[in-house]
């Protein structure tokens, strides 16, 4: 998304992306997929096609990107079935989640702050 806001519009392919970051393109194809989805990439198909971002990179936060690319939590909650008679084991799974809630509304509000203008800034050009 980076590459994309720094280069302004300009379409980029998956293989040109995957380079960029050292990724393999089936990998980018599958995460652009996502952004489509989410509106955040435009693609063009064909020969001379490849993706854009859909919006400025001002009206994009790394809020928006990570919520179109994970379903998954920051941090995985307790699974397992506590020990009946510690009341310590009965407790930490709703302790555990609080915890876990907390830390994942503080990191969601942090990247709702920073938009992919504030990465591209920052670039030496």
């Amino acid at each position: 998304m980076t590459a994309l806001a720094y280069h302004k519009g300009d379409l980029m392919t998956s293989e040109e992306l995957g380079a960029s970051i050292r990724t393999n393109p089936t990998v980018i194809r599958r995460l652009i997929s996502k952004l489509v989805d989410a509106g955040l990439l435009t693609s063009f198909k064909g020969k001379a096609g490849g993706v854009k971002l859909a919006k400025t990179p001002k009206e994009i936060s790394l809020r928006d990107v990570y919520v179109a690319i994970t379903d998954k939590k920051l941090i995985a909650t307790p699974d397992k079935e506590p020990f009946k008679n510690c009341v310590v084991s009965c407790s930490m799974k709703k302790l555990m989640c609080e915890l876990v809630d907390g830390i994942e509304n503080n990191s969601m509000d942090y990247l709702g702050g920073i938009r992919l203008s504030d990465l591209t800034s920052k670039i030496a050009k």
